[in-house]
């Protein structure tokens, strides 16, 4: 996989920057990066310092390790972990939520979606392209996989692995992650919208979304489907 100079900086300069809230940050994943060598920090954060939201960042940073499960739980014990439904952990250093898991107790690949022998496996299990990418804390170097550098240049977004155990959360995160970054959808993620369609349970702009997306499959248009709020309000 080709390296990103530019996130890789972004990432490199948000982790070193000069405060208190950055200094527990980097001791933290120095930390994990010591007892666990190999893990990357996977999805969001990656996606959207790559989409120019560097400075806004405030999501969750996960982590996902080739350490066992039960390494994973010595290495961060002192964060005071406690486990979530998927068999990983979740902890909070000043205010940061870290999720980590273990590479083999990723879903995809415990479903037998993905086959997954070595950390770039990762970049299959994702369900939205842009969200196939990591960052090797120990390496220094970003891996992701043509999708997501094709939906990040071009700013669409669209299904990377269309199985998900929460296809009504991924709904409405797709909903969210289109109007937030300023995406356009792609085909099979239009198509997945449309059979998901429940307007009971967005708000108002989440419905002028879906009813514009309704619209523009109607009329045929081949293009990707770019939401304009001031369009969608017209009778």
């Amino acid at each position: 996989m080709a390296v990103i100079p530019d996130v890789r900086t972004k990432i490199r300069g948000y982790i070193n920057h000069n405060s208190l809230e950055r200094a527990t940050l980097k001791d933290t994943l120095n930390t994990i990066a010591s007892d666990l060598p190999e893990t990357v920090i996977f999805g969001g954060m990656i996606r959207d310092f790559a989409l120019g939201s560097a400075r806004t960042f405030s999501s969750d940073i996960d982590l996902v390790s080739l350490a066992s499960r039960e390494d994973i739980a010595k290495a961060i014990a002192c964060f005071s972990p406690v486990r979530n439904k998927f068999g990983g952990f979740r902890f909070i250093r000043n205010k940061q939520v870290f999720d980590i898991w273990a590479f083999d107790d990723t879903w995809a690949f415990r479903q037998g979606l993905a086959k997954g022998t070595e950390l770039t496996d990762l970049l299959k299990t994702t369900f939205f392209n842009v969200d196939a990418s990591a960052y090797s804390l120990n390496k220094d170097h970003c891996i992701y996989s043509t999708e997501w550098s094709d939906g990040i240049k071009s700013r669409l977004l669209d299904i990377n692995l269309s199985d998900n155990p929460f296809p009504e959360r991924m709904y409405l995160r797709a909903i969210k992650l289109a109007c937030n970054k300023d995406l356009s959808i792609g085909p099979k993620l239009a198509e997945f919208l449309m059979s998901h369609l429940k307007l009971q349970h967005l708000d108002r702009v989440g419905c002028m979304f879906m009813l514009g997306l309704k619209k523009h499959i109607e009329y045929g248009i081949n293009e990707p489907y770019t939401f304009k709020p001031q369009i969608n309000l017209l009778p």
